[in-house]
């Protein structure tokens, strides 16, 4: 018999459905039924792919008894977190804090009021190694509940006040850091303190770095996307002073010791960006046979992956290969290098196009890690069975030896650049396997950054047919995921039903900067104008005076719980999402953003650049990309009186400086009004804060233009 999961939108959520459990969605409803039982609140939060969540919901929620207990003593609520991440937000904060760590499932015991009194992760059917069963846990909890009542709720106001002053504290701790190095005035100053900040973020990821193995850390490795983002700007710098056509300034400058500086910034950011990729992408952490990359690599040596593959981590990859790509190919260094990730790069798209577009042209979150045993690999555990194949180095299946370059990892990952007839080989293994389960749901934030990801490697990598596969997602996106009347934008859709839930920071900030990339690709001012009109309302909604929100409004009962709505400094898993708002808005350059200075909401965002760079400096890639993207914009040619031909042409003579450097505006779009030309006729001014230089009316000017631009630039 079905329970109330059965209507979900949410493939996880449906995977519950069948449940003995009776469970309910995260909704006010629920938490009446708890206070009017007088009975605590068991919240179960996961999410499709997630591993150890089947586990448990094989071991435990399928278990009539479990159910049974569950229904008699709790009211029971499961949340898909990628649905919904406020909840998953606060719950996991009051989580880590009871526990010092977190993970998914995630089991939380809540008062009728929403707020924790005992949390977990996993709980086995059985006690083992000191952890206890989770019938132990319940009956525990439920004793507590009804003995001890008012201790069980002093514990929950502690937590609440605790949450509650979260973002309090996280203030003092980053002031504590010292002063910020990049609120200054513009000029040479505002240079040098940007120059300070990378080299003290540097100076934090040499130490943070693996050097055995590579990467940031020594347990388990997840994909540092943000931080290798934010190296693909530094390994290529800006000079600001030769862009405002100054060379006795730009000499002094480089006298002052500030492009010695600058370049072995650039050096040492693409030791740390090749390092990192090259064991990510000649480790187990890449799908070698299929494509893409796996969500972490248990081990430390990348050897051992954990099987999901997650659109998000896939999107931000897909960005870093190709600026690294480009950025190498310009330089003329390490061609093997670029070949690789451009390979991995294409490897990627196409297990995007193969097994992750929906029918709705857009892309799915996930593909699980589980999977059922194939007949040739009988013994393989569930987790992974759809990927290793048996073997050892440099012997693959069918006994016939590998290439030199070739291996296998642990569990039978393979691991290395395979020879593309063995990799063919293994492919045809695999696609007799039974694939992994998609989550086909869409989530606007990650959709985001898959039109960011292909709309710039599209470009950059000479991909044309990339970019289309943005735009088809774009468009489902801005037809279906937006209310026109208002143009805020829901976070989910499934099967062309829309959640009705309201995105966060992160869908507005990360689909309206996928807009925008989408322009800078394509040219059609359509996806300009859509991507400022989304900055408009997510200024409004989610920036409040010198406050940036996650949350536009906070739930009730996550507001009870301690929730603040406020958005983190931090980076997780993709880059914070104050610190891509602040991003996309410098790269719209435009001056006022929702009645707002553009100005004074980037400087709320980067005020805490400083201590995040000294406090954390493996969770700041993103708040650094914000510093650097603000200190050095991309030049912005502004295109009058010019026909479609010489549109077209026009974008053809920027090329792929258009992905970063150069920002190219209609006329009609321009931010700061056009200059009277002195002569009539195709027309294209570079301009900065407001001021132009004399304009130019051909395309080999234009061409020159964008050569001293991409010079000046590194």
């Amino acid at each position: 018999m079905s329970n109330r999961l059965a209507h979900s939108t949410s493939p996880y959520l449906l995977q519950h459905a069948e449940n003995p459990v009776d469970w309910w969605e995260f909704c006010p409803e629920a938490f009446e039924e708890a206070h009017a039982r007088e009975v605590p609140v068991l919240l179960s939060v996961g999410y499709a792919a997630c591993h150890w969540c089947h586990v448990m919901a094989h071991e435990s929620f399928e278990d009539p008894e479990v159910g049974r207990y569950l229904n008699e003593h709790f009211v029971a609520i499961k949340v898909d977190r990628e649905q919904r991440p406020d909840v998953d937000s606060i719950y996991m904060a009051a989580t880590q804090l009871l526990t010092g760590q977190g993970g998914w499932p995630m089991t939380a015991f809540l008062t009728p009021q929403g707020r924790v009194f005992h949390a977990g992760t996993y709980y086995p059917p059985r006690p083992v190694r000191g952890r206890p069963s989770f019938m132990q846990v319940l009956r525990a909890v439920a004793e507590a509940w009804t003995e001890r009542r008012d201790e069980v709720l002093r514990g929950a106001e502690q937590v609440y006040d605790a949450l509650s002053r979260h973002p309090e504290l996280v203030d003092r701790m980053l002031a504590d850091a010292g002063p910020s190095v990049v609120r200054v005035e513009g000029g040479e100053a505002a240079e040098d303190a940007a120059e300070q900040l990378t080299g003290a973020w540097l100076d934090g990821l040499e130490v943070a770095r693996d050097a055995a193995h590579e990467g940031f850390g020594t347990g388990a490795k997840f994909p540092p996307s943000p931080t290798l983002d934010a190296l693909t700007r530094i390994a290529s710098p800006a000079h600001r002073d030769a862009l405002a056509g100054d060379p006795a300034s730009a000499s002094a400058h480089a006298a002052s010791g500030h492009d010695d500086a600058a370049a072995q910034h650039a050096r040492t950011a693409r030791d740390l960006l090749c390092a990192t990729l090259d064991a990510m992408v000649t480790g187990a952490l890449q799908d070698h046979v299929g494509g893409g990359f796996f969500r972490y690599s248990v081990t430390p040596d990348w050897s051992l992956p954990h099987y999901e593959k997650m659109l998000y981590d896939n999107a931000q990859l897909l960005g870093v290969l190709a600026r690294t790509v480009a950025l190498l190919e310009r330089t003329g260094t390490d061609a093997t290098r670029a070949a690789r990730y451009r390979r991995a790069a294409e490897l990627l798209v196409e297990w995007l196009e193969r097994e992750m577009i929906t029918p709705e042209g857009a892309f799915a979150a996930s593909l699980d890690a589980d999977s059922d045993p194939a007949s040739d690999e009988p013994h393989a555990e569930r987790e992974g069975a759809y990927y290793t194949f048996s073997g050892h180095a440099g012997s693959p299946a069918g006994g016939r030896p590998a290439p030199a370059t070739a291996a296998w990892g642990e569990a039978g990952a393979v691991t290395g650049i395979l020879d593309e007839s063995v990799r063919q080989e293994l492919w045809q293994r695999r696609i007799t396997r039974t694939a992994p389960h998609l989550d086909d749901k869409i989530v606007t934030a990650w959709n985001g950054m898959a039109l960011t990801g292909l709309a710039d490697a599209g470009v950059l990598l000479g991909h044309p047919e990339w970019v289309e596969l943005a735009a088809t997602a774009a468009g489902f996106l801005w037809e279906r995921h937006r209310d026109s009347a208002t143009g805020r934008i829901t976070r989910t859709s499934r099967g062309g039903v829309v959640d009705p839930h309201e995105g966060q920071l992160e869908d507005y900030a990360r689909f309206g900067a996928g807009l925008l990339a989408l322009y800078r690709a394509t040219g059609e001012t359509a996806w300009y104008e859509r991507s400022r009109a989304l900055a408009e309302v997510a200024v409004k909604r989610f920036v409040r005076g010198s406050t940036v929100l996650e949350s536009a409004e906070v739930d009730p009962t996550l507001a009870a719980a301690g929730a603040t709505g406020r958005a983190e400094p931090f980076d997780d898993v993709a880059a914070s999402s104050s610190a891509v708002l602040s991003r996309w808005l410098t790269e719209l350059s435009q001056p006022t953003i929702g009645e707002r200075q553009t100005r004074e909401v980037v400087d709320a965002v980067t005020a805490p650049a400083t201590g995040v760079v000294l406090k954390a400096p493996t969770t700041a890639g993103g708040m650094v990309s914000a510093v650097l993207a603000d200190e050095h914009p991309p030049a912005l040619l502004q295109v009058v009186d010019t026909s479609a031909e010489q549109w077209r042409e026009t974008l053809d003579a920027v090329g792929a400086a258009r992905v970063m450097d150069v920002l190219v505006l209609d006329g009609n779009a321009a931010p700061y009004g056009v200059p009277a030309a002195s002569e009539p006729g195709y027309t294209v001014w570079l301009c900065r804060d407001g001021r132009c230089e004399l304009p130019v009316h051909s395309m080999p000017d234009v061409s020159a233009l964008v050569t001293r631009i991409r010079a000046e630039r590194g």
